[in-house]
Parts: structure tokens; C-alpha cells; sequence
């Protein structure tokens, strides 16, 4: 069984020793804590959450008493002309009076048709939604970052190839110089293996800007500035296949999007009891506090202070409001139905989006697989094709060929891998695994 095919090529034409690149190495798992850590969208979606739960308290669905303190201080100065049955006259410019006066209110309601008990449960859902939403931000960058990451990974062997590529082409261009001095060859010999050389240097420098372009595109999803260095360390190889049977198991109990429409479905029954709840009569208690001292120097009180307690209670009842209960009732049960039918839609969806997905996953395990059997065939080629041109036997032009047909065969297998571990990631999204 073969192991280690895709690498055997750069076994092969990797003729320089040492590393290639830095050894500030970052692995695939590394680079999800650093997303799940510092990722500027999953901290936003965090934050939401936190606003769910401190709203999911019982003063929010109205469970707990209300109590409120006023304070009223008003001053008037005032001139005052007076005559009274008697005779007598109260005559005064500038008369000053004030009031002072406040308390403290307290009411409680202690049953509205059950919609508090309704409105807690609905805030409870509410809070489990910020919580879905939140995974389902984590499971979108994390696959973000791991398509990010093979970009990388596909990207530095295609590098090393590259570079293995422009010493074979230079190679080529020293023979043919030799065979031209030697008289063997004419000089357009020598200028198609300059050409070959100078494309091969011209892929190899793209290669090395989408790769540092690639990093930066990492760097963003990781939360990190561009002075964030690093070398990814794993590697472009398929694991085991999946099977379909047990993703389907997983996504119907895990999958962010299928829970999301279930906890939709429940919000949507929550706030239909809640407006039912307003055709009930609601039961208030009430009480508190009164003071007011009044000082004037006119008219009939020259001061006067009360204060003392009030209690009591109070029934209400909503007896006709033109049907608008009824109507805002009967469109939650629409509501509630059309829930229950995303929800059923949401299933099928899943079930076809898994479906094809593991379509194409086995698809690309095929094709690594067929690639990397090919791979032993291109290698052959291209060394028959090397040791008849030494030889004389075929021209460089044709040499040339073989050694695409090679670097063909070798990008394909890259590739392939490279596409068979996207699906991989994209089945763990759906089944809800890859958060595990």
C-alpha cells in the first residue's frame, strides 16, 4: 500500500537540503484556539449571548414588583389681593410658598393569564438561540480558517515544486549551452530552454505572493495583525473515509441550523400563549408611601404637612379592543406553522446537503487515490523521457513536455487532497462535529 506518494516527488527532485521555510510552525488545531480566542466575529456573536442571558431574568417577563420614589419641590412667589363677605381684605406683594412632596409606589402584578410564566420561557429560548448562534459562528470561521489553512498547505507544496521544477529547467538549460559549444546543437535549443526557465520562474514568484497572501487572509480570521508570523506544520493528506450513515445520525442531533429551527419553532409557540394570556383579567396589588408639607405666607393655610401609607388592589380586564386579540392570535398560529415547516424544510435540506457532500467527498478520495496511483506513471515517464535525451535519442522540447505532464500530474494529486480534506471539513460542519 502506498504511503507516501505525495510525496515522492519532492523525495525525487528536491536536490537542496534544509528547512525551506521558517520553524514558527502553527498547526491546524492551534489555529482554530486562536480563532476561537480571537476571532473578532465569534467575540461579537459572544457578546450577543451575553445580552440574551442578562435579559433572561424574571423582572424582564414581569414577575417581579415594581417600585418607584418621586420628589417634587416647587417654590412660587406670588402678589395676592383678597376681599372677603366681611369686609375684610388680605393685600400682599411678594408672597412667597412652597411645596414638598413625594413617596414611594410599589406595585405588583401576580397573575396575568400566565403570560409572565410565558415571557420567562420565551426569554430561556431567546437565550439558547444567542447560544446556536454563537456555535454556528464558531462552526463558519472554523471552516473558514481550515479552508484558509489548506490554502496555505496547498500553496507551499505547489512552492516546493515549483522551485524543484526551475532546477530540472536549469539543468536543461546548462545541457543545451554545452551541446551548442560542442557543436551538437543549434541555439534555438538553448533559447526554448531559457524560456522554459524563465516560465518557470515567473509561476514560482506568483506562487510566492499568493502564499504570503494567503497568510494575511489567515491572519485575519486567526484575530492577529500582519506581523503575525508563522509556517503551517501539518500536512496535505486524506484520513479514513467517513461514513454517511453515522453523519446523519450526528447532524440530526448536533447540526447548529436544524436546532436553530427547532428552538424557532418553540419561540413561535411561546409567543402565542403569551397573547392568549391577554384574554385573561390581570390581578395587581399596590401600595406605598405619601408625604407633603406646604408653607405660604398668603392666604387661608399658612402651613401644612400630611403624610401616611395607601394600599389596595385592582382588577383589570380587557373586555373588547375590537377583536385585535383574536387577530394577533390566529396570525401566531400561522406563525407557529410556518416554524413547524421550516423546520421540516430545514431536515430536508440537511439530508440532501449531507448527501452531497458526501458525494463529492468520496469523489475526491477517488481521485486522490487515482492520482496518486498516476503519480508512479508520470514519475516513469518524465525519468525515460530525461535519460533519451541524454542520450540523444529525443529533443529537449520533448523532454519539456514530459516534464509538465509531470508537474501536471503533481499539482492534480495536491489538489485532489487538498479538495477531499475541504469535504471532510464541510461534513464535520454539517454534522455538527467539527466544534469536538
Amino acid at each position: 500500500m502506498k504511503n507516501t506518494k505525495l510525496y515522492l516527488f519532492f523525495l525525487l527532485f528536491l536536490l537542496l537540503g534544509g528547512p525551506i521555510f521558517a520553524q514558527n510552525t502553527l498547526s491546524l488545531k492551534q489555529a482554530f484556539e486562536l480563532a476561537l480566542q480571537q476571532n473578532y466575529s465569534i467575540q461579537i456573536a459572544s457578546n450577543e449571548l451575553e445580552i440574551a442571558k442578562k435579559n433572561n431574568v424574571m423582572g424582564n417577563a414581569g414577575m417581579l414588583p415594581v417600585l418607584t420614589g418621586t420628589m417634587n419641590q416647587d417654590n412660587q412667589i406670588q402678589d395676592t389681593k383678597q376681599e372677603f363677605l366681611g369686609g375684610n381684605k388680605n393685600n400682599k406683594n411678594g408672597a412667597r410658598s412652597n411645596q414638598l412632596n413625594g413617596g414611594v409606589e410599589m406595585s405588583w402584578t401576580l397573575f396575568n393569564g400566565m403570560k409572565m410564566f410565558a415571557s420567562k420561557s420565551r426569554l430561556a429560548e431567546l437565550e439558547a438561540m444567542g447560544e446556536l448562534k454563537l456555535r454556528q459562528q464558531m462552526e463558519n470561521t472554523l471552516s473558514k480558517v481550515a479552508k484558509s489553512y489548506m490554502d496555505l498547505l496547498l500553496i507551499r507544496e505547489q512552492i516546493k515544486s515549483a522551485k524543484s521544477f526551475i532546477e530540472i529547467s536549469e539543468k536543461r538549460l546548462e545541457i543545451a549551452k554545452a551541446k551548442v559549444l560542442a557543436g551538437k546543437s543549434s541555439k534555438s535549443e538553448v533559447l526554448n530552454a531559457q524560456v522554459n526557465v524563465n516560465s518557470d520562474l515567473a509561476a514560482y514568484k506568483k506562487l510566492e505572493t499568493n502564499y504570503r497572501n494567503s497568510k494575511l487572509s489567515l491572519n485575519q480570521l486567526l484575530g492577529k495583525d500582519i506581523d503575525f508570523t508563522f509556517e503551517p506544520s501539518d500536512s496535505l493528506e486524506p484520513k479514513e473515509k467517513m461514513a454517511l450513515e453515522e453523519l446523519r445520525n450526528l447532524a440530526r442531533k448536533n447540526n447548529t441550523g436544524l436546532r436553530m429551527a427547532e428552538v424557532n419553532k418553540e419561540i413561535a409557540l411561546l409567543q402565542m400563549r403569551e397573547i392568549k394570556g391577554e384574554r385573561y383579567p390581570v390581578f395587581q396589588v399596590k401600595g406605598g408611601y405619601l408625604f407633603n408639607q406646604q408653607q405660604s405666607q398668603a392666604g387661608f393655610l399658612q402651613s401644612s404637612n400630611t403624610n401616611g401609607v395607601h394600599y389596595g388592589a385592582g382588577l383589570n380586564l380587557n373586555i373588547f379592543n375590537g377583536y385585535d386579540v383574536n387577530r394577533r392570535v390566529n396570525n401566531a398560529k400561522l406563525t407557529y406553522r410556518n416554524t413547524d415547516l421550516l423546520l421540516k424544510d430545514s431536515l430536508l435540506k440537511l439530508d440532501i446537503a449531507l448527501a452531497q457532500a458526501y458525494n463529492v467527498y468520496l469523489t475526491n478520495i477517488d481521485l486522490f487515490h487515482f492520482e496518486e496511483n498516476n503519480l508512479d506513471v508520470a514519475r516513469q515517464n518524465f525519468e525515460i523521457s530525461q535519460a533519451q535525451q541524454e542520450q540523444g535519442m529525443i529533443s529537449s522540447n520533448d523532454l519539456r513536455i514530459a516534464q509538465v505532464n509531470y508537474l501536471q500530474n503533481v499539482n492534480r494529486l495536491l489538489q485532489a487532497a487538498y479538495d477531499a480534506m475541504l469535504s471532510e471539513i464541510e461534513l464535520k460542519r454539517l454534522s455538527g462535529s467539527l466544534l469536538k
